[in-house]
C-alpha cells in the first residue's frame, strides 16, 4: 500500500513537472526557395509602395498609376503563358510593354516627379 502510494505520488509529480515545459508547435518547413521568393516579393511590394509615397502623387494619379500597372501585370501575364511564342518573340514583347508602361507613366506625372521616378527605378529595379 505505502509503495503503490508513493508511486502514485511520484506520477502526480512527474506529470505535473511536464506539464510545466513549455512546447512549441513545429512549423513545417517551406521550400528555401519558395520561402526567399516570398520574401522578394513582400521586399518588392513595399519598395513600389515606398516609391509612390515618395512621388506625392495626387488622388487623379495614383488612380491611373494602379491602372497601368494592373494592365501591365494582365499583359506581361499574358506574354508570359503564350506557348506560341519563342523566348525572344516574348523578350521583345515585355520590352515592348515596359516602354508602352513608361510613356504612359511619363504622360501622368509631372517632369519632377518623373524624374523621381526614373532615379528610384535604377536604384531599385
Amino acid at each position: 500500500m505505502k509503495i503503490s502510494l508513493i508511486a502514485f505520488a511520484l506520477s502526480l509529480v512527474t506529470l505535473s513537472a511536464s506539464a510545466q515545459i513549455e512546447r512549441k508547435p513545429v512549423v513545417a518547413k517551406a521550400d528555401s526557395t519558395q520561402t526567399s521568393s516570398v520574401n522578394n516579393m513582400k521586399v518588392d511590394k513595399e519598395t513600389r509602395k515606398e516609391r509612390m509615397r515618395e512621388l506625392d502623387l495626387t488622388r487623379e494619379q495614383k488612380g491611373k498609376m494602379k491602372e497601368i500597372m494592373q494592365s501591365g501585370k494582365a499583359t506581361k501575364e499574358a506574354i508570359e503563358n503564350n506557348t506560341q511564342l519563342s523566348e525572344q518573340d516574348k523578350k521583345k514583347q515585355m520590352r515592348e510593354l515596359k516602354m508602352s508602361q513608361m510613356q504612359k507613366i511619363e504622360a501622368i506625372l509631372t517632369p519632377e516627379q518623373f524624374q523621381k521616378f526614373k532615379e528610384s527605378r535604377q536604384n531599385n529595379p
